[in-house]
Formats: structure tokens, sequence, C-alpha cells
């Protein structure tokens, strides 16, 4: 492991990220395991560990092994050192989630969005979070809020038509001068691809595409184990791909969601039973066609391992015939594994990730830096 260098009190930080880092994903754990997979010297890790367990947040769980001798004390995190609440929009509602410090969950619930207006909006993410942290039943270490839009560095929403009243709005800002706790704002399917890779696809893959169809399109992108959101915060707008062929030129497809999403404009808001039982065949022909042909301009760009279709008008028959069509417009030899998720929780699971790296560790699932 190559070594950190930096001023004193960085790298203490640095350190002791790291090493809540391996407890969380490890514990229970010993001091000489940490110091052992994580490079950094063992009186290091002692003063780093019993500095973290005066703080309450992780607590020792007993000894290793069973044999004779002095035996390593094992660690774990203290999941009653915090809450983190979760709001995720979800069918115009929000989907609120309260989980212990350790990500597991504690109480769901549902919540109306009142969008008449940003301040009515506002108020009814403040009033859902107030519920929820008298709910908590510890302190609250971190809110994360999931939603429909891109989020920029400076937490600035835009591109949000499902709370068009948000448009330009700063939620980051308002809500960190409202609550003095970490504030986690983020678009949703960039949360469902961290959720749907942290959950099911990490140490097999590196690259994947999460692609998502209900009410609404998008898409994710993770490269290289971390989501890629692009020099303006635009990667993964998959409504916005266009022909190579030529189009009408008196109409803006960029005004109406991009040139795909147009394509797509009679498809979006049906779920699954509908386009297998309304829709007649040619016309799902045609769905799979455009999705087989957007997953081809994927694997020629990323050649990603994965690509995962999740949302209410994907099903297994359709992410089958998806598959069976990728092949007319990009080799075998560079074939994806295609999955279909059928979890409504992934954007929600994605978002409790999220709050905990914000929280736990330097080096975050999700960076505002454009990768």
């Amino acid at each position: 492991m190559q070594k950190r260098i930096g001023k004193p009190q960085i790298l203490k930080k640095v350190n002791s990220s790291l090493i809540q880092q391996f407890i969380y994903e490890q514990g229970p754990i010993s001091k000489p395991a940490i110091a052992q997979k994580s490079g950094l010297s063992l009186p290091t890790v002692n003063k780093i560990v019993d500095d973290l367990e005066k703080d309450g947040f992780i607590i020792s769980v007993g000894v290793a092994g069973n044999g004779t001798g002095r035996k390593a004390m094992l660690y774990e995190i203290n999941k009653k050192s915090g809450s983190l609440i979760a709001l995720f929009y979800q069918r115009g509602q929000l989907r609120s989630r309260i989980s212990d410090i350790a990500g597991e969950t504690l109480h769901e619930e549902m919540f109306e969005l009142n969008t008449k207006s940003a301040k009515s909006a506002m108020n009814s993410i403040c009033k859902a979070i107030d519920t929820l942290i008298k709910a908590a039943p510890s302190g609250v270490k971190a809110i994360g809020v999931g939603i429909p839009g891109a989020v920029m560095p400076d937490g600035q929403l835009l591109g949000i038509p499902k709370i068009d009243v948000w448009e330009d709005f700063n939620l980051t800002q308002a809500l960190a001068e409202k609550y003095e706790t970490d504030i986690c704002v983020e678009n949703d399917v960039n949360l469902t691809a961290v959720g749907y890779y942290h959950t099911y696809l990490s140490g097999r893959f590196d690259n994947i595409v999460y692609i998502y169809t209900g009410n609404g399109m998008g898409s994710g992108i993770i490269l290289n184990k971390k989501l890629y959101r692009g020099s303006s915060c635009f990667s993964g707008e998959i409504g916005f791909m266009a022909p190579l062929t030529k189009t009408s030129t008196k109409r803006n497809y960029t005004a109406n969601g991009g040139y795909l999403e147009c394509m797509m404009k009679d498809y979006i808001g049906i779920d699954s039973t509908g386009l297998w039982k309304t829709v007649e065949p040619e016309q799902r022909s045609k769905v799979a066609d455009i999705f087989s042909a957007a997953s081809a301009n994927y694997i020629a760009i990323l050649n990603p391992d994965a690509i995962v279709f999740g949302g209410e008008l994907f099903s297994p028959e359709l992410v089958d015939l998806i598959k069976e069509k990728i092949p007319l417009y990009a080799p075998k030899s560079s074939m994806p594994e295609v999955i279909y998720d059928k979890s409504d929780d992934t954007g929600v699971n994605g978002l409790v990730l999220n709050c905990r790296s914000k929280i736990v560790t330097n080096i975050q699932l999700i960076s505002n830096s454009g990768v």
C-alpha cells in the first residue's frame, strides 16, 4: 500500500476514515488485522481504534480465536452511535427510511410531497425530516435526499421536471442552513446505480451501467468502482442520446427531454404489466430495439462489465428480448452481463450507503468533483 503524506491533522483524519471503513466492512476485526490490511503501523492503529472506542463510535465484542496465549480484541461499529435519515423521491412521494449507523433499516414511512411551489416542496421535506428526527432512536448523523434531477457540485438542482418548482434551487444549502448535520443530495438514478453495484456487484465488476425507465428515464454509470458524473453532472442522461441518421431540424429535442426520451414518450409511465398486456408485440419489439441500440452505444464507448435494467417498464421478458437484440449492434465478444433488477429498494439503499460514506470515510461512493 502506498504511504500517505501530508499535514499531520489531515493524515490522522484520513487514517481514521480508513480504519473506520475497515471496521464497517470487515468487523468484527482486530487491531493487528486492521494494521495488516491497511498498511498502517500497529501503534497508529492502536491509537486511532482506542480514540474511536472512547468516542463511542466502535465497541469491543470479544476476542479472536479459541487457542491459548494472548488474544486480540475484536471491534465492530457501534450501531447505537447514530442514525441516518434517507428521503427518496418515488412515484410522486417521499419514501423515507431511518437506519442505524451500520445501515440497517429501523423504520420506513411514506410522505406526501407538495410541489405547488418551491416553498411548499421545501416545507414537505422539512416536515418529513422533523418527524423522522423525533422517531430516530439516536442522534442523526446524516440526512440524504434522492431527487429526479441533476445535482450540481454546488448543490444547485437542474433538469428536474418532476419537481419543476425546484429548478435552479439549491436544496443542499437550504437543508444545511436548517439542520446541523451532514447533508447528502443526489440524483435518484445515480443512487440506484450505487445501491445495486455495492449490494450485488462490488468485487465482481469494476464498471457497470444502470438503465432506469419508469416515471421518466435515466442511467447511472459506475467506472473504476466509483460513480461517474461527468464535467457538468450530465453523465448518464440516456434520454438525450441522439441518432446518427438525419432527424427533423424543426423540432427542439433538448426542450422535450432529449431525442431518445421523445422516442420513448408513449412508453414512459407504462409498467411492465401494461407493456406486455396492452401494447402490441411489434411495439414491444420497438422498445427492445431502442434499449439494445442504447446499450450498444454504452458498450462502444465504455465497454462495461454489466448493464443493469430497472424500473417499472422493465420485466424479465423485456430484458431477455433486449439481450437477444444487442448483438445486432455490438459484437458478442464485447457483450456485457445483462441483468434485470426487480427490487424497488435499490435507490433508497444507495442513498443510505451514500449517507454512510459521507460520515465514515473521505473516500466517498459519490464525489462532487466529476467522478
